[in-house]
């Protein structure tokens, strides 16, 4: 059961931005209607998700905290994205960086899965608000990586902003379609 849980916490992570009920759910993870319902009552006990009335039915959104489902949901997200040689290269890559206190993550449409030849991959990355020269460092290391790159660059002060801000912002489209390559428990713990 525990593994359903995980598939039906990764369906509300890949679609943030979507109203999915528990008959969108089912049909996603190909289950029945009775079996998606339980889980999704196990998973409210547990303050994972909420449910919101819209008409007959009910919206069921992720709460954004700490609960290690969403951390396995999200790793294994991550573990699916990197069977992309060259995403693993790239987090290969960012390896080398000398702090462990930053946050990567993958949007834009390798996150969506919509990819061509042609995409970019856009990456974010969240850094400390202290540390002037990380962000030098990310660009020495990006310019010698043999992909077409879009890096972002925000100190955590900024990415915060920008996740309350009333304008669309880049952080706000990384919030609603990532996939977090590294540093999923900071990463919860700026947006909750």
């Amino acid at each position: 059961m525990i593994n359903k849980e995980k598939d039906i916490i990764k369906v509300l992570l890949e679609n943030k931005t979507k109203e999915l009920n528990i008959s969108n759910i089912a049909e996603i993870i190909k289950l029945d209607y009775k079996t998606v319902h339980n889980i999704i009552q196990r998973l409210k006990q547990k303050k994972i998700i909420e449910l919101k009335s819209f008409g007959k039915s009910c919206k069921i959104e992720l709460i954004n905290q700490f609960h290690p489902i969403i951390f396995e949901a999200e790793y294994a997200r991550r573990e699916e994205i990197l069977r992309n040689k060259n995403l693993n290269l790239i987090l290969d890559y960012f390896k080398g960086l000398q702090t462990k206190l930053y946050i990567l993550l993958l949007f834009g449409s390798y996150a969506k899965k919509t990819q061509t030849k042609e995409s970019d991959i856009d990456l974010l990355f969240i850094v400390p608000d202290n540390d002037e020269k990380f962000e030098s460092r990310i660009i020495n290391i990006s310019r010698t990586i043999p992909l077409k790159l879009h890096i972002n660059i925000f100190k955590e002060s900024e990415f915060i902003a920008m996740k309350y801000s009333k304008k669309i912002t880049v952080g706000q489209e990384a919030i609603n379609n990532n996939i977090i390559l590294y540093g999923i428990e900071n990463y919860y713990e700026i947006i909750k």
